[in-house]
């Protein structure tokens, strides 16, 4: 999968040539997690964590009438000293970018709970004191029309890691999610999203979770939970992970 660079970068391009003007929305959060019970030893018995610490997130999706966007950059261990820092503290950033294939060839694409298929590409960095690696994906996407969701999204992509122990491909299926409710008259969200990968080269295969509840005290700010299940931490086998994680959320 050679070409899988110039599919993503032709993808980008589409996307970064669209007017500014044109964006139909475009929304900016930024969140601050902490958790308590992170998964801090592998099955092999060597540390890959820290217990407890902070995670901050800066968010992006914007969208026009051919395609839409997603960024996003996670700051781990942000809170911690130096030395702990650097060993442990690292970034993971994705940036995906989806094609409305309908919508550029004149068509309605929409079948039963279908209302829109993509060709999606996305680039993930891995940044840290033991890891610096370049994830490339493409692949097909749908929105699904699942009533009261703000929206609900399937896509499945073909990974290429540039990893040393990611000597192949794998596959990847994610889920994302928003569903908005009142509760005492309050607004409130469920939303989050599931990441499945296949295994590759000496990586087993993952299942990443994050949900979230979301309570919207004003428009800008958000107060909730997120649970956070990780079956093969990183990649490694036997070594999975469950917790709470507190957030505070600001949105633009």
């Amino acid at each position: 999968m050679r070409q899988l660079p110039y599919c993503l970068a032709a993808l980008t391009a589409t996307a970064l040539s669209l007017p500014a003007q044109a964006a139909l929305y475009s929304t900016t959060k930024v969140e601050a997690l902490y958790g308590w019970d992170y998964e801090d030893q592998a099955d092999a018995g060597f540390g890959i964590d820290n217990r407890r610490h902070g995670i901050l997130t800066i968010a992006n999706a914007s969208g026009w009438t051919y395609a839409d966007s997603f960024f996003f950059a996670d700051f781990t261990n942000y809170d911690r000293g130096t030395e702990e820092e650097q060993d442990y503290g690292s970034t993971h950033a994705e940036f995906n970018v989806r094609g409305n294939i309908g919508k550029v060839l004149g068509q309605d694409l929409s079948f039963g709970p279908v209302s829109n298929v993509y060709l999606n590409g996305q680039i993930d960095l891995d940044r840290n004191s033991a890891t610096r690696k370049t994830t490339h994906m493409v692949g097909l996407g749908v929105d699904l029309d699942v009533p009261g969701f703000r929206f609900f999204k399937v896509q499945a992509m073909y990974r290429d890691d540039d990893s040393d122990k990611a000597d192949g491909s794998s596959e990847q299926l994610t889920l994302a999610w928003n569903r908005p409710f009142q509760l005492w008259h309050e607004n409130f969200s469920f939303e989050g999203f599931i990441d499945i990968t296949s295994e590759e080269g000496d990586l087993e295969s993952q299942v990443l979770a994050q949900p979230q509840l979301v309570w919207h005290a004003t428009e800008h700010v958000g107060l909730g939970l997120e649970y956070q299940y990780w079956h093969n931490k990183f990649g490694l086998k036997d070594t999975d992970e469950s917790l709470p994680q507190a957030l505070v959320r600001w949105t633009f």
